[in-house]
């Protein structure tokens, strides 16, 4: 092989401070094997002038030399040397190999499920809390307290947490899920009934999977929450829109869908993204469809806990508990994202298909995390920590519906909601949501958009502003940042005409 050290000297990074320098020679010199720059039985130069050309201890080439021989790349022979191995179709045919590749145009083909996803995109993940990012606060944690529950949880069956977890959930977690759904949701479910999972949008990943084929249809809110849209797509579901209204899901509207409609996904306490509240009507109304039409109804009671006007609304599961209903709930928007805990109501029917499924996606969810929930639920720290939020996050969306009324009310209107942790606004039918997402964008300012929610593209274009993770003045300086920059951006592009 010429010019091996050159080569080596061109390709090895000294100064990388994480890997140790013969684990780094030992990359350099696979790299230059499998690029096609040696031939079966070239020698290499031996480890006493490979390490006086690349300045390097003689110690850290012999244990390279070592390694790569382990591997089978290198073959040494006392007396005589270090030799490339007989490889001759890994090695030398690389680089005729990566010519035939791009000659052929090959590419990872995706499954039809995978080229669903991949179109869909995922549901993306906040970093960090920008204007107007829909986030919970965390800085009002009670950080110290949990710490504290955590620290005592590793001291007792110390051993025990390190290991596997039951995979339908921790026993203590899921009873304490169970008592305070009884008490603040009016869901009625024993712990036997309740799936713990990472998150709710794996939990209408399990859902789509188990109880759907490819080609059955499902009905969705119009517009609907795309974390939804994207797990029944994947599944191979066809979706149907049902028309949103001030009085929540059209259920009369269903009743036109066709014969095997597979199931219905709501948010009823807090409709994604308007906001509105399924009435009491509507609820009953949607139980004796699903009922008549062996449909079951899939619950997503995502961030229930925080209305601001009056007491949270009961669930549609506990208005009958022998009701078809699939109940779904997380600890991400109540608590803090990062905790990666959710949970699926369910009848005991399905519980072992269920748990069997998800023992092929990831086992269980985190044990310390789960054994520590349950632990500040029982001691009430949970019920207490969502109190004070609620009050928090009141007094921030009133404080955001006046900033809004002085900064942006020109662009658009806030539609009326009575908690969660955003605000939608549907814009003047003369402004397009392009221009404003590019105005957003230029001022690093995140702004969701309603339009992409629609099954329907040619709706009215809007915004969901979340406020809950931003104080007032913050609130208030992203409005007006955001309207400055829509000012530029229309005064640039000569734009108030429809999108």
């Amino acid at each position: 092989m010429r010019n091996t050290s050159s080569l080596l000297l061109a390709l090895i990074d000294k100064n990388d401070p994480v890997l140790p320098l013969s684990l780094r020679l030992q990359a350099s010199i696979r790299s230059l094997l499998l690029s096609g720059h040696a031939r079966q039985g070239d020698k290499l130069p031996s480890s006493r002038l490979l390490a006086r050309e690349l300045a390097v201890a003689r110690d850290t080439v012999e244990a390279a030399y070592q390694h790569l021989e382990t591997e089978g790349f290198l073959v040494r022979r006392l007396g005589s040397g270090t030799f490339v191995a007989a490889c001759e179709h890994a090695f030398a045919g690389a680089a005729q190999r990566k010519r035939n590749l791009a000659s052929t145009g090959f590419r990872a083909a995706l499954s039809s499920r995978g080229a669903a996803i991949a179109r869909g995109g995922g549901v993306p993940d906040h970093a960090a809390a920008r204007a107007f990012a829909i986030l919970p606060d965390v800085q009002p944690f009670p950080l110290d307290v949990w710490q504290r529950l955590t620290s005592r949880v590793l001291k007792t069956h110390r051993a025990e947490r390190l290991m596997y977890a039951d995979s339908q959930g921790h026993p203590a977690l899921r009873a304490e899920i169970a008592k305070y759904l009884a008490a603040h949701r009016g869901v009625h479910c024993s712990d036997s009934e309740i799936l713990v999972l990472s998150s709710s949008q794996q939990a209408l990943t399990l859902i789509a999977t188990m109880l759907t084929d490819a080609g059955q249809a499902i009905a969705m809110e119009e517009p609907g929450f795309h974390g939804a849209r994207f797990a029944f797509e994947a599944a191979g579901a066809r979706l149907l829109p049902v028309k949103v209204d001030g009085n929540g899901l059209d259920v009369e509207a269903l009743r036109s869908l066709p014969a095997g409609t597979r199931a219905v996904y709501v948010t009823p306490s807090h409709q994604y993204p308007l906001g509105v509240t399924l009435t009491l009507e509507r609820r009953l109304a949607l139980v004796d469809w699903a009922r008549r039409s062996n449909a079951w109804i899939i619950e997503d009671d995502y961030d229930s806990e925080f209305r601001y006007d009056g007491r949270p609304i009961a669930a549609i599961q506990g208005l009958d508990p022998t009701a078809p209903v699939l109940y779904v709930g997380t600890f991400s928007k109540v608590l803090f994202p990062s905790l990666r805990l959710a949970y699926l109501v369910m009848p005991k029917s399905l519980m072992p298909a269920f748990v069997a499924a998800r023992t092929l996606i990831d086992g269980h969810s985190n044990l310390i995390n789960q054994v520590v929930l349950a632990e500040f639920m029982r001691e009430g720290h949970f019920t207490a920590h969502i109190r004070r939020m609620r009050q928090l996050y009141g007094a921030r969306r009133d404080a955001f519906l006046h900033a809004f009324g002085r900064h942006l009310s020109s662009f658009g209107s806030c539609v009326e909601s009575a908690g969660g942790l955003h605000v939608t606004v549907r814009l003047d039918a003369d402004i397009p949501e392009s221009l404003t997402s590019r105005a957003a964008a230029r001022s690093r300012i995140e702004l969701p958009t309603l339009r992409r929610l629609y099954a329907d593209r040619s709706k009215t274009g809007g915004w969901l502003m979340g406020f809950a993770s931003l104080t007032p003045g913050q609130a208030a300086r992203g409005m007006g940042a955001l309207s400055q920059a829509m000012k530029s951006e229309m005064a640039r592009t000569g734009a108030r005409a429809s999108d």
